[in-house]
């Protein structure tokens, strides 16, 4: 576990991570961190402070980052999957009939690793933030799609980034798959930051242009003078909608129910109600909230 300097309830990125040794391939390592490029130099002692104490152990490092569990509502919860995947014996998320470790030396496979994985994500409690699963390790990838134990997969959505091409006869294999890894990793999270921050951009944006219609509700919203309810926006470049979070909620649950599924507290997605483009749920919270932060910390 890293700690965090962040503000938001909901940061920008935070994920629960698996390491492999590339020297030890059956030693393993589960972390979070809102900052995995960072936490991956950590561990590999690039950075003269910060790295886990068994990641740092002689005969261990280099280091790869095979799998990044990212899309967590708050660092709260990604820490209660941190704990449970590294704990699938006696974690509560997983029902005592479905456990594939058995007491607490066990789990120290690659199959059992990611079996707990899937056995997290199909609890309805993660399953509905409709969390992102990112494979940097074909053969971990190979793993999940072998499913050893035969658990029926999670709902969701998972990546899968391009085959590292390295020669593994060389005596540079372990430092060259280390820095391609940490490109990869980089790649991830730059993309997904600047996602977010483009999106944060165009709110403060619109929002700074003074009164605003919801358009739901259609009441008139002054931001810059009463920042007390929730709102949001379409993060699409072209789609200028805009809408109190209460009011959109509604219509989300309202358009559950119409298609015959049973009613949820929090949906997972919705359509906006002017492109109809699938909105996560997730994503509009996440900057309901930021920007709220943002106007409190201009008083």
């Amino acid at each position: 576990m890293e700690t965090s300097k962040q503000g938001h309830l909901i940061p920008p990125f935070y994920c629960c991570y698996l390491l492999q040794s590339i020297p030890k391939r059956q030693s393993f390592y589960i972390g979070s961190t809102p900052n995995p490029v960072r936490r991956l130099r950590q561990h590999n002692g690039l950075v003269k402070h910060g790295s886990a104490y068994r990641t740092k152990k002689e005969g261990m490092r280099p280091w790869e980052m095979i799998v990044c569990v990212y899309g967590f509502t708050s660092k709260i919860v990604a820490l209660q999957f941190e704990h449970a995947w590294q704990h699938g014996h006696s974690a509560h998320f997983i029902a005592k009939e479905d456990r594939i470790v058995k007491n607490k030396t066990g789990g120290r496979s690659i199959h059992q690793k990611i079996g707990n994985l899937m056995l997290l994500l199909k609890h309805p409690f993660f399953n509905n933030m409709g969390l992102n699963v990112q494979f940097f390790s074909v053969d971990a990838f190979a793993v999940w799609e072998q499913n050893k134990y035969r658990i029926s997969p999670p709902v969701g959505e998972t990546e899968v980034s391009n085959e590292l091409e390295v020669d593994k006869t060389t005596d540079s294999f372990g430092d060259e798959l280390s820095q391609r890894n940490l490109e990869h990793v980089n790649m991830l999270f730059s993309r997904v930051v600047r996602e977010l921050e483009d999106y944060v951009e165009k709110c403060e944006g619109a929002l700074k242009r003074g009164v605003l219609h919801c358009g739901i509700c259609a009441s008139k919203v002054n931001y810059i003078e009463n920042d007390t309810v929730l709102v949001t926006f379409c993060p699409l470049e072209n789609c200028n909608f805009f809408s109190h979070l209460q009011c959109l909620h509604r219509v989300f649950l309202d358009d559950i129910l119409h298609d015959g599924a049973s009613r949820a507290l929090i949906p997972k997605n919705g359509n906006c109600p002017s492109c109809h483009h699938t909105l996560e749920w997730k994503t509009l919270t996440k900057i309901a909230l930021i920007l709220k932060e943002g106007q409190n910390s201009t008083k």
